[in-house]
């Protein structure tokens, strides 16, 4: 996706781990844009290239959405940390 408006904020492991991020941001009222091969979703591929899903948010919300992103990621290792 070239678009100078927009800025690539995640790559997801397929359709669900997008929409669980797509979601979050969005509770934070971050509109946010996912591109996709049709493909990957259509056979559910989670891996390789075909997969991959881009998740894009405008420039002018980038750097509150990565500190959301941030967020995110820490909780996600103090969970990981826990189970362990």
């Amino acid at each position: 996706m070239k678009d100078k408006q927009l800025h690539l904020i995640w790559k997801a492991s397929g359709y669900m781990d997008a929409q669980i991020i797509k979601n979050y941001l969005e509770s934070f009222e971050i509109e946010v844009f996912d591109f996709e091969e049709s493909v990957g979703k259509t056979y559910g591929f989670t891996s390789a290239p075909l997969g991959e899903v881009e998740l894009y948010v405008r420039k002018d919300c980038a750097r509150e959405a990565e500190e959301y992103m941030q967020r995110y990621l820490e909780s996600r290792a103090d969970i990981e940390t826990e189970t362990d």
